[in-house]
């Protein structure tokens, strides 16, 4: 207070600040806790005020994610901008604009840190704006993303590539096919393809493991990197396929100097471990465009060629050619088909008597598979068994075989119907497998069979590949009661030693020598050599492949216990195999080769001709498609104006949209006639006989008529 310029008094205020200074005490304290955690954290944490151009904050893991000082920061915020990757700091440049005008952002970018390493950093940064909208400070998080690029790298490598060898996969390869293509056709250039398969790969992993199969996988793969030239793309497939683009193509020739080269690689043999391992290799060689336009067709060709290169003895290559004869095309399908055919049950069984010779009943049955497939029809074991042995489809085929046995056997029970024990063919490779036993008491459980129904036909492969383990099989299935019966005796590596080690119940004569019986005195002598022995032995002996009654009086007089064989019925469907059951005895069937076969229409006439003549059969037509396949060997039977009969020992099938031609230099012109198959008749196991329906317009018809008119004469 002043009075004539003098202090004469003091007004004071006092306002008490107790809860404001406590206020910032606990805002003090939090901000020391909020910096613990933050210091605490993997994630950088930071704020840089706008005006005063410092830094208000930064966190320790700033230090661990660059290798500077929180310190040296605080500095100046170009520091940092100063370990920005070259290559990112113009997209860093870029954000910073977005930032100034309020725009938060989130992006990942690269740094140097003061060691030289290259990290990955994803950086989050939110601007923060006052009251009248203007930027005042920015925070940010700074978190290194380094390891999780790399495995998000990894993870898009391996999606492209294989694991193993790090090359290419089917997925990249293909990619890479079809811009070959494009870039190809745009150029109006050819390129090849190569398709590889090592041979006898599987015998390696089966008999030394996967560790050395996979190891030798890396050498090849490195041995075909450096044979290839630098415009060359090569990959694996998968198991031990590999394929190979090659890219600049002089002709067809260059390609098989370099597959060639390619085999000589491969036939050197692979270190590994303490191991020298020699392998070979197939190779299939399709050329663009000719061989195919597209990725699915060049591929597809290209598998065919090599198919073709493992049937001709591997080891070898072979260019794609239209012209493969119809059972290696056959071949080549049915292995492509046979997985899907067990998920889509294409298989059935069928069931063929085995005959008592004195009684003529029914005793028994085999069991036998056959693959009804889309295309070629009912196919024997013969046709698909090699192909499931080979793939190992064989164990899931025989687990379904062992499976449907019981239950058809269960089911005749059920239904009250007589039942006689059924026989089922074990693959050598199933016959080994540990699980066997336990599968077999599982699957008896779930059907309520008992083992006296069943009975299990090996073969001597089975025994020689691991006598120990076969003769432990042999007796652990005999304790459960299962018959073993000795398959295709005499044929394979014929020991009486394994007769007297191996306990079996049932030998079973082989078809080829019960087919010469009555024409080779040595198969005569073998045949009552094997009778006696087992006789002598306490076995019983089957004889499979009986077709003449004079095979059966031999057989009979020679004390034979059981037959089996087109004699007496073929194999039937489960339904048939029922009715036969239920007569008393069996017939003879006294002409094999009429039996069940469709007659000729009527109004076909048709010539015999006296001595058969032989022509070539090509399949020009499948399901309306036009297809160029080589040529197979038949033998025609008879002819008419409306077809003919021919004969062959391949199977196929009776298909309205199959269409074959037939040639032939028999007559006085050269004859070629095209048709459809009517019927089909299994003459023996090895060959069948079909009737051909012609498609002949009037000037053919004509033609065809003077030349059966000059047979008959």
């Amino acid at each position: 207070m002043f009075s004539n310029g003098k202090i004469v008094g003091v007004y004071g205020i006092a306002k008490d600040i107790t809860e404001l200074k406590l206020t910032e005490a606990r805002l003090k304290e939090n901000e020391v806790q909020f910096h613990h955690i933050f210091n605490s954290l993997d994630v950088g944490v930071w704020s840089w005020d706008i005006r005063q151009h410092k830094l208000l904050y930064v966190s320790k893991a700033i230090e661990t994610i660059s290798g500077m000082n929180p310190l040296d920061f605080k500095k100046g915020f170009r520091n940092w901008k100063e370990l920005i990757h070259p290559e990112d700091r113009a997209e860093f440049k870029m954000n910073q604009i977005e930032l100034r005008n309020g725009i938060p952002c989130q992006y990942q970018y690269r740094i140097m840190d003061v060691m030289g390493n290259v990290k990955w950093i994803d950086a989050r940064t939110f601007p923060v704006l006052n009251s009248e909208g203007e930027l005042v400070r920015l925070d940010g998080l700074i978190t290194d993303i380094s390891k999780k690029k790399l495995e998000d790298e990894k993870i898009n490598f391996y999606a492209y590539h294989d694991y193993l060898t790090g090359l290419p996969n089917r997925r990249k390869f293909e990619e890479e096919l079809e811009k070959t293509i494009i870039n190809k056709k745009e150029k109006a250039e050819k390129f090849a393809l190569l398709y590889l398969d090592l041979d006898r790969f599987k015998f390696v992993n089966d008999t030394l493991g996967h560790s050395v199969g996979d190891e030798l996988l890396k050498k090849v793969s490195n041995r075909l990197s450096k044979r290839l030239r630098p415009h060359d793309h090569l990959a694996r497939l998968g198991g031990d396929e590999f394929a190979i683009i090659l890219n600049q193509l002089g002709d067809a020739n260059e390609t098989i100097t370099i597959a060639s080269s390619i085999i000589i690689d491969i036939e050197r043999y692979f270190k590994v471990n303490e191991y020298d391992l020699h392998i070979t290799t197939s190779i299939g060689i399709g050329i663009y465009p000719q061989d195919g336009q597209t990725v699915s067709e060049l591929l597809a060709n290209t598998d065919v060629a090599l198919y073709r290169a493992k049937v001709m003895g591997k080891n070898n290559s072979q260019l794609y050619s239209p012209s493969m004869n119809i059972e290696s095309y056959k071949q080549f399908v049915l292995e492509n088909d046979l997985r899907s055919a067990v998920f889509d049950k294409e298989f059935i069984l069928h069931y063929q008597p085995k005959v008592d010779p004195k009684t003529r009943q029914t005793i028994g049955a085999e069991a036998l598979i056959r693959w009804n497939h889309p295309e070629w029809g009912m196919l024997s074991p013969a046709e698909f068994i090699p192909l499931a042995e080979e793939t190992n489809i064989i164990f899931e085929l025989g687990d379904w075989v062992l499976s449907t046995v019981c239950k058809q056997i269960n089911q005749w029970k059920i239904e009250g119907k007589p039942i006689v024990p059924v026989s089922i063919n074990i693959s050598a490779k199933r016959f080994l497998k540990d699980d066997l036993v336990t599968k077999l008491v599982k699957i008896l459980d779930e059907t309520n069979v008992e083992t006296k129904w069943l009975e299990f036909e090996i073969t001597e492969t089975s025994i020689i590949q691991n006598e120990e383990k076969s003769l432990a099989m042999i007796n652990l299935l005999k304790e459960i009661g299962i018959t073993i019966s000795l398959d295709d005796f005499g044929t394979g590596y014929s020991s009486i030693s394994y007769l007297k080690k191996f306990k079996v119940d049932f030998l079973k004569i082989d078809r080829s020598f019960i087919n010469g019986i009555q024409s080779c005195s040595d198969d005569e002598a073998i045949v009552k050599s094997i009778l006696h022995l087992a006789h002598d032995l306490n076995m019983k002996v089957v004889a499979e492949g009986v077709e003449t009654e004079e095979q059966l009086a031999f057989l009979l007089q020679h004390q034979c216990d059981v037959i089996q064989g087109f004699l007496f019925s073929k194999p039937l469907e489960a339904e048939g195999f029922m009715e036969l059951l239920s007569n008393d005895h069996m017939q003879i069937i006294r002409n094999i080769e009429k039996h069940n076969k469709v007659p000729e229409k009527m109004e076909t006439y048709r010539i015999d001709i006296p001595k058969p003549i032989k022509a070539k059969m090509v399949i020009t037509q499948i399901d309306g498609v036009p297809i160029l396949l080589g040529d197979t060997c038949v033998v025609i039977e008879n002819i008419g104006i409306g077809g003919l009969r021919f004969s062959t020992k391949l199977q196929l099938p009776v298909l309205k949209n199959l269409k074959l031609t037939i040639e032939t230099n028999a007559f006085h012109q050269p004859l070629s006639v095209e048709g459809r198959i009517l019927w089909k008749d299994e003459l023996n196991a090895n060959r069948y006989q079909y009737s051909l329906e012609f498609d002949l317009d009037e000037g053919e018809k004509a033609l065809l008529t003077t030349e059966i008119s000059e047979l008959k004469v």
